[in-house]
């Protein structure tokens, strides 16, 4: 439906429960996208997430990645939350197919994102929290024009740590 150079963000649907599935069962996966206990997911799980993220979904607005060329699932993004008064999105991404992490579909992603948001949803900002741990993540953020507003010290507890929580915006111009 909204398209980057080489990613198109589109509503999920029932093809996609079983990689959904794997990447929420796959540690490296989310070790860096959540700061929840990371327990198994199961398909009656993952279906219910799936079927939350429908563009009826109040306060977020979720989309599967695939990839332009092959039309490939990879991953998904969206606005977790949505404060409408001050016109401020809160942004998560995830590309779950290792294949495709490192390789500029991350940023398109979140540029076609931020996009929708300033252009569709009349967002004032969009802001994203990352853990100190997850440079890749930091580094691709900043390439999108993110800059870093601030540290959440201790944050987040991960493998017997707290690590900080890097939190960063980008506006509308």
């Amino acid at each position: 439906m909204y398209e980057g150079d080489l990613v198109r963000l589109r509503a999920f649907d029932n093809s996609d429960l079983m990689l959904c599935l794997s990447y929420s069962n796959d540690y490296e996966v989310m070790r860096g996208a959540s700061g929840a206990i990371l327990y198994p997911s199961t398909v009656d799980d993952e279906a219910r997430a799936m079927n939350s993220s429908t563009s009826y979904t109040a306060g977020e607005y979720q989309f599967a990645i695939e990839t332009k060329a092959e039309r490939r699932f990879i991953g998904k993004c969206g606005f977790t939350k949505i404060n409408w008064k001050n016109r401020l999105g809160e942004l998560a991404i995830l590309i779950g197919d290792r294949e495709y992490r490192g390789r500029v579909y991350g940023a398109d992603a979140i540029r076609t994102l931020c996009a929708f948001g300033f252009q569709e949803m009349n967002l004032h900002k969009i802001k994203a929290l990352v853990f100190d741990f997850n440079e890749p993540a930091l580094r691709c953020y900043e390439k999108c024009g993110f800059v870093r507003e601030g540290v959440l010290r201790q944050e987040m507890f991960r493998e017997g740590q707290y690590h900080d929580v890097i939190s960063l915006a980008l506006f509308q111009q």
